[in-house]
This record gives structure tokens, sequence and C-alpha cells, in this order.
């Protein structure tokens, strides 16, 4: 575990590993580092350098600031200025959903940075047609907290109807985490992200191996949005995960690490 000032924040990011390649992973939006847990021991032990960030405002990162400093183009600058801060001049980019989204923001202004791009349950378009109900939800969450109907809104837009029953402990986990995190700085984070720009003209520039992830079930990020994704990226490669919504890396994390291991060796 360790700790950096990037840009005005003190950024929370945790190591694994130390081999001379690196792979940068970046969570979703409302979690943290440790849904990568899995995936940086397994790649750690095969020789890799494993960073996970806490974007701000969630995790043990700062928050602070106006919804401006929490821009998916402002935390690609902090990632890269961590980074290079850290001595790292190439990664493996690994992004869940809001993680996928920041690195497909970045990866314009400095292409030089990516090796590689995993893509877990992303997307580089907009989402008017969920902006309302997702910015009621968030205005929710930072009137009241995590009321019933919003646990039971969020644990459906993240995962399947099995994830209780499959992963209780780690449903919980998520929970304890909602329920004592600063609502507001998490707030700040949710916005720009549910009213967020379309990038999908610009990727088509990706000209790194690309891996994109997608649970059979996600209705945030659906399959045809990957799907959309694959045919825009060069030789872009695109992997179903049955049994999975938009957190398939919660909800099969066995599967997102093979598919990983397969394309990233």
């Amino acid at each position: 575990m360790a700790s950096h000032l990037v840009n005005g924040v003190r950024y929370y990011y945790e190591e694994r590993g130390s081999g001379d390649q690196v792979i940068f992973f970046g969570h979703g939006l409302m979690y943290h580092w440790r849904i990568f847990e899995p995936q940086m021991e397994y790649f750690a032990a095969k020789g890799f350098r494993c960073i996970a960030i806490d974007w701000r405002g969630q995790g043990q990162t700062e928050g602070g600031g106006t919804l401006d400093d929490y821009s998916m183009y402002r935390l690609g600058a902090d990632a890269y200025q961590l980074l290079s801060d850290l001595g790292i001049k190439r990664v493996h980019w690994v992004g869940v959903s809001m993680g996928g989204m920041i690195g497909l923001r970045l990866y314009p202004k400095h292409p030089e940075l990516f090796l590689s791009f995993t893509l877990i349950d992303s997307s580089a378009g907009d989402a008017p047609e969920l902006l309302d109900g997702y910015r009621q939800m968030g205005d929710a969450y930072l009137a009241y907290g995590l009321i019933p109907p919003l646990q039971e809104g969020l644990d459906a837009v993240f995962y399947t109807p099995k994830m209780a029953e499959r992963h209780p402990q780690v449903l919980a986990y998520w929970h304890a985490y909602w329920t004592n995190a600063d609502r507001e700085s998490l707030y700040k984070a949710i916005i720009p992200v549910i009213d967020r720009d379309d990038v999908t003209d610009t990727i088509s520039q990706i000209a790194v191996p690309t891996l994109i992830v997608v649970g059979v079930e996600d209705m945030s990020t659906p399959p045809a949005k990957s799907e959309a994704m694959q045919q825009l990226i060069a030789n872009a490669q695109l992997r179903y995960i049955d049994d999975a919504s938009h957190m398939s890396i919660l909800e099969q994390p066995e599967a997102i690490t093979a598919a990983m291991a397969e394309f990233i060796g």
C-alpha cells in the first residue's frame, strides 16, 4: 500500500510484484482497487509489476474540489502523472467500466504509455438513455445514503440476481463501503461518469493489442457497446462472460483472470 501527491491530491494505490512489465488497474465507479485483488496476485506471481489506483474521491484517495476535478480527462492526467512520478513509461492498461473510459480518453494524449488495453464492461459512447435514472440514484445517495431501495437499485445495475447466492461476503463488503464512504466525494465522482461525452470517434486511433470483455447480462454497458468498440479498434479481441452483469470481475473473477492471462501472457 502506498500514497503519492498527484496534482494536489493524495492518491492511494496498491502495488504487487516487481517485474519489468507493468499492469495498471483502474477500477469502476463506486468501487476501489480491491476489485482487482485476484488478478493482481496472479500476475504478480507471473513476474509482472501490478499497480491499482483508487480514483479521486473513491476508496482511500482524497476527495474535494469541483466536478471538473473529477472529470475522466482529469483523472487520466492524474494517472499519467502518478505513473511518471514512479518512473513508469509503459503499461498494460486494465480498466473496468469507468477505469476503461478514463484510459480511452487518455490514449489520444499519451499513446506511448500503452502496451495494451483490457476494457472490461466499458464503453466509448455516452449513455443519454440512462442519464436521468442514474442521476436520480446519485441524488438519492447524496441526500440519504444507502437506503434499501437504492441498495436494491445498485445491485440490479451491477450484478445478476445470482450474486447474493454466489458471493454473499463480496456483496456485503461493497454494501458496507457504500454505506461508510464520503457521500459528497462519491457523488462528485458519479456525475462526470454518467454525464460523459462520447469518444467513439477517437478509438479507431488505438494501435495496441486490445481485449474487450463484457458480461453477457450487463445492462449498464451492454454487449452491443463492446461489439461496437471491437469493430472500431483494429484486431481487438472480444470475450463474453456468462452469468455476469456489469461487475463481471466480481461475479466471475476466475473467468476474467483466465481471459487476461491468455491475452497478456
